[in-house]
């Protein structure tokens, strides 16, 4: 068993996730720093991954910090942003941290991220205040935090499938099989990646990953941001419309401000 997003699933992250749009969300969370009336454009992006939404948003203009645990990811990030971004655009920062725990001395900015559920993997009381704590402590009062999470009543409604991806890769296939056990007291989903990489029928690579994920109810997540210095503002079906989630809204955008 590796660590969650060890340097195998990272160096296969965006080929696993090449149909994930983008582009449409980074559009989606211009809108949202434009309704809310977003001052300055200093971004902080936590559990920035391989920096797909921090490129993206270096490109229209915000000067991003990136923060993630994962050092192979931060590599592939810096890589990215180096062959993706020309001289006009500001290069993001990437930096080595836990969201639960970093501290950038003397960084102050105008919206702090949390995107592909990053605050779901926090699966406990504490370590949700922690990152939310960490949020507030590097936004200025008035500024705005923008994450997406699990939904709690479509999460217990819908029920995980297990489900099996295919990917073409140069040379072969990838083939990703996922596994999910819940603990419906605990606001809980284990979640077991299996993946293989495949040259013809010759497996090249095996491996396993258990990703525990927490899910949300809206009250609780009011209650959390409350806690840790937040205020609630917005909580939308994740997608193109502004509708509310039901019981068949498997993400959720939530959208506070820092008071």
């Amino acid at each position: 068993m590796s660590d969650t997003f060890g340097a195998g699933y990272a160096q296969l992250y965006d080929l696993l996730y090449k149909d994930k749009d983008y582009d449409a969300e980074v559009a989606l969370l211009e809108r949202l720093f434009q309704t809310h009336k977003l001052e300055g454009n200093a971004v902080l992006d936590l559990g920035c991954g391989t920096g797909q939404h921090a490129i993206r948003l270096a490109k229209r203009g915000f000067e991003v910090t990136g923060v993630d645990r994962s050092p192979e990811m931060l590599r592939i990030a810096r890589v990215k942003a180096e062959q993706s971004l020309d001289e006009l655009s500001p290069q993001p920062s990437f930096v080595e941290g836990d969201v639960t725990t970093v501290r950038l001395a003397g960084s102050s900015f105008d919206a702090a991220l949390m995107m592909f559920a990053v605050l779901g993997y926090q699966v406990t009381n504490d370590a949700v205040k922690a990152a939310l704590r960490t949020v507030r402590a590097h936004l200025r009062p008035g500024a705005l935090f923008v994450c997406d999470v699990w939904y709690g009543p479509a999460v217990l409604h819908v029920r995980p499938s297990e489900r099996t991806k295919v990917v073409d890769a140069p040379g072969g296939q990838v083939i990703r099989s996922v596994r999910t056990e819940l603990d419906s007291f605990a606001h809980r989903a284990d979640v077991e990646y299996r993946v293989w990489r495949l040259q013809g029928k010759e497996v090249l690579a095996e491996m396993r990953e258990t990703h525990s994920m927490r899910f949300f109810f809206p009250q609780e997540l009011a209650l959390l941001f409350e806690a840790s210095g937040l205020e609630l503002r917005e909580l939308r079906a994740f997608g193109d419309s502004d509708a509310p989630p039901t019981e068949e809204t498997w993400s959720v955008l939530a959208v506070g401000r820092a008071v």
